[in-house]
């Protein structure tokens, strides 16, 4: 199936997916704890006749079992070696389905059905907050992608995915390899984002930029919850969005673990997620032919088969927009001014130049955070400089800000391999600075940014040098504009440098220039930017030049600039700008600016001290609280410097500070703090992550020094492990990285982890508490047996349980004494269970 025939398929109604798998494979005859593809190579006609009922129930297309088919995943069953031989077998019983279906007449001869190579996520967490590089995941779905093509699927699912970062990875493969469709589900939690901390519009612009066929959401909720994120993703795809839900929420009934959605209930409900605007519908845990039978009923004798979402969408959705993994920040031409951070960048700095030579960072990050502060929109990165390799550098510095700060990054070199390479593995939607007429950026920087959905600043430069007069500068416009559109890319892809002159050597220079921002915004509808040291270059007081043309030139529609954002009186002209031209809440944006950041000129030049200001509030985002400011450990806790910690709390001890007060006034507090940042979704995983690992090595720092004078009993032992049959742990290590850094001794005994292993683990160890986590709904009852032995041997031990499909109603059914949904309410819950 190509792309095209995908894209006439879907123009012509909606398609239907099949139900459930593994759940309904279990309840024929698939046991736990083995590997499921490689059972369903030993029994392939139970498979094919689950998938025949899907075909005859409705469905259009149905998965491929080939969900666990990467090379990590067999690892797990020592089967990594078999990886082309098991997916090529597990497409052929799907295929077999096809045929069977037709051949007993249960679906009309012509009917296309179509059968997907299915894709899931490889459990290992990717640079930089796991082990595995982005290019070894890359390749590692390449092998899968190519077993898959080679077995003859029509398009691809890569489906059940937690990390955009993972679902890039997974495209990229793919394009690199085959030319078949690609979709692509998330699963969200409740709170409306994904574990690693995505939203909706961020997938949906990330990945209809990067190329997918499709997108939507699986598995997650039931149907009603899930419409919510739908029509989020709406906004930004206009390309079809797939709504794949669970039967509802998982309940415990008779010791076995049954979804509470009947397919008549389950049809009715889907009806509002083509409401929402899905076109391609399924189900997920739970569901069985039956749910999928009605469902296709009920969309039939609505009348509603043949309605399509997507098509209505076509250049309505919003896709001038930048994004990290976690945020995005539209673009509105007529919307608030954005500036473009410019201080992470080598150039007549000579602190950071040293710190790039040695490898180092932290001058990166500060600025970057000072930045995000001042009110920059975007953080320019620019590594350029002799004496170091500056691909690897911006590669690092990438990965850095990444975790550090939610800004959009903008890739700023005169390389272009190193442009690709920081957009490969930036996970989000990048800004490329920039692209002009010189035929290597113009050749192959367009192309790029096509791959990875890039947008980019045209700059209108040629080989020749500066545009002699203002008609040659708008002909490298149009040129550029044309051949990008020529490459797929459109005009809300496009932001054009109006390229500033020196007002000194050219007394039109400021005139021109507001002209081309004229002309680009009012005639061709296309963003702006532009720099502003060029135009006051030789003059004095700088400043006050720079500010006037800025608010002239936002004046003639400039969308953003490259500057400063530290420089106060440049920004409240900005501030002012938006408040003069009436743009939306620019009122309260300027009070609030002027508020916060009260100035008094002292000197204009640009590189002398400008101003003296005053700052309300106690930094961005109020991350370091007043109580603990100053508190140069409680600060590398907060902001993650992982490289600054130990030095920190050697420097504190050898300066006479205690190791406990070292612990209790500082490390612990800046952890809950993280927790709270966490909680109010000012933070998310990465940032929770690289602060428990800071305090981490700040507590391997103090802990030889308190053994040494330990006298009291440890504070906790806590035994922990994801329970038999489950193979899944990222959410398991994390709460016991946060355990240990909160001074708990604890026992992780791994996963899939039997469960009188566990027993006897929580006797030998003496145990206070047992921490058990599980993934899957087939896996949750394990749980119970735990919680049976424990209570059958009357041990002193409470269980407390977490994971994706456990709830606190599943903790009480059960009987365990505690239940936290992540790593930071863990710490609480254990706490409260040992009465501290």
């Amino acid at each position: 199936m190509t792309k095209e025939q995908f894209r006439e398929r879907l123009a012509q109604g909606k398609m239907i997916l099949d139900g459930a798998t593994g759940s309904n494979l279990q309840e024929r005859g698939l046991p736990a704890g083995v590997c499921p593809e490689e059972w369903i190579l030993e029994n392939p006609d139970v498979l094919k006749e689950l998938q025949i009922e899907y075909y005859a129930a409705g469905s259009d297309a149905v998965y491929a079992p080939t969900f666990s088919g990467n090379r990590i995943k067999l690892e797990e069953y020592g089967l990594q070696d078999n990886l082309v031989e098991m997916n090529h077998g597990l497409v052929a019983i799907s295929k077999q389905a096809v045929a069977e279906v037709k051949e007993r007449g249960l679906v009309d001869a012509d009917k296309p059905l179509y059968v997907c190579g299915d894709l899931t996520m490889t459990g290992k967490q990717v640079q930089p907050m796991g082990p595995l590089s982005f290019e070894e995941l890359v390749d590692i779905y390449k092998e899968q992608t190519e077993a898959l093509v080679d077995a003859g699927v029509d398009f691809l699912a890569v489906e059940t995915m937690m990390s955009l970062q993972e679902c890039r990875a997974a495209v990229i493969a793919a394009k690199e390899c085959c030319d078949l469709p690609i979709m692509v589900t998330l699963t969200f939690a409740e709170d409306g984002r994904t574990l690693f901390g995505t939203d909706p519009e961020t997938a949906a612009l990330v990945l209809t930029t990067l190329g997918v066929d499709a997108l939507g959401v699986n598995c997650s909720t039931g149907p009603d919850k899930m419409c919510d994120v739908v029509r989020k993703m709406r906004a930004y795809a206009d390309i079809p969005l797939v709504a794949k839900p669970n039967a509802g929420l998982p309940q415990l009934v008779d010791g076995k673990t049954v979804y509470e959605m009947e397919a008549p209930e389950f049809a009715e409900e889907m009806m509002a997620l083509i409401d929402a605007g899905a076109d391609i519908l399924g189900g997920c845990c739970g569901t069985t032919p039956e749910h999928i039978r009605l469902l296709t009923q009920k969309i039939q004798q609505s009348g509603r088969m043949d309605e399509v979402s997507h098509l209505s969408r076509q250049g309505k959705v919003i896709r001038r927009a930048l994004s990290n993994e976690r945020v995005t920040r539209p673009i509105d031409l007529d919307g608030p001014f954005m500036v473009i951070g410019e201080r992470i960048n080598p150039t007549g700095k000579k602190a950071l130049q040293e710190q790039l030579r040695a490898g180092q960072l932290d001058l990166v990050t500060e600025m970057a955070e000072a930045q995000e502060e001042d009110g920059a929109a975007i953080l320019d990165v620019n590594m350029g400089m002799n004496g170091i390799d500056e691909k690897e550098m911006m590669l690092k510095a990438v990965n850095e800000l990444t975790m550090v700060s939610n800004l959009p990054l903008s890739i700023d070199s005169s390389y272009v391999d190193v442009v690709e390479a920081a957009l490969r593995i930036y996970p989000g939607r990048a800004l490329i600075n920039s692209i002009s007429l010189e035929p290597e950026k113009f050749e192959k920087l367009i192309p790029i940014a096509k791959k990875y959905g890039a947008m980019f600043i045209l700059l209108p430069l040629s080989e020749k040098g500066l545009p002699e007069n203002l008609d040659e500068k708008k002909e490298i416009i149009h040129t550029i504009y044309e051949e990008a559109k020529r490459h797929g890319l459109c005009g809300e892809d496009i932001v054009v440098d109006g390229l500033v002159a020196t007002i000194g050597a050219n007394r039109n220079a400021a005139i021109e220039t507001l002209e081309t921002i004229r002309y680009c915004k009012h005639e061709l509808g296309l963003a702006t930017a532009c720099g502003l040291s060029n135009i006051s270059f030789g003059l004095p007081e700088r400043l006050f030049v720079n500010s006037s043309f800025m608010a002239l030139a936002i004046g003639q529609g400039l969308t953003m600039a490259i500057a400063n954002p530290s420089q106060d009186l440049l920004m409240h002209a900005v501030f002012a700008a938006d408040l003069l031209m009436n743009k939306p809440d620019a009122d309260l944006r300027y009070i609030n600016r002027v508020s916060e950041h009260k100035i008094s000129v002292v000197s204009g030049e640009v590189d002398s001290v400008q101003t003296t200001t005053k700052k309300s509030g106690s930094g961005s985002k109020d991350l370091i609280p007043p109580e603990h400011e100053g508190d140069k450990i409680f600060e590398a806790v907060v902001k993650g410097r992982k490289n600054k910690i130990e030095t920190l709390v050697q420097d504190a001890l050898q300066g006479g500070i205690d190791a406990q007060k070292v612990i209790d006034e500082s490390l612990i507090p800046a952890i809950n703090h993280v927790g709270v940042l966490f909680d109010k979704q000012i933070y998310f995983l990465p940032q929770l992550i690289s602060s428990a690992e800071t305090m981490e090595t700040g507590i391997g720092v103090v802990e030889p020094i308190l053994a040494a004078n330990r006298s009291s009993e440890p504070l906790g032992t806590i035994v922990i492990a994801t329970v038999e049959h489950d193979i899944h742990d990222i959410g398991k290590n994390l709460v016991a990285l946060m355990l240990r850094n909160y001074g708990y001794r604890v026992v992780d005994l791994g996963k899939d982890v039997p469960a009188e292993d566990i027993i006897q683990a929580a006797i030998r160890e003496k145990a206070d508490i047992i921490g058990l986590s599980a993934l899957m709904t087939t896996t949750m009852m394990e749980m119970k047996k735990v919680v049976n032995m424990v209570r059958e041997q009357n041990l002193p031990v409470k269980v407390m349980i977490g994971g994706a499909v456990i709830t606190r109603s599943f903790a009480d059914e059960i009987g365990a004494e505690g239940y936290s949904k992540d790593a930071q309410e863990a710490v609480v819950e254990v706490a409260r269970l040992l009465g501290r």
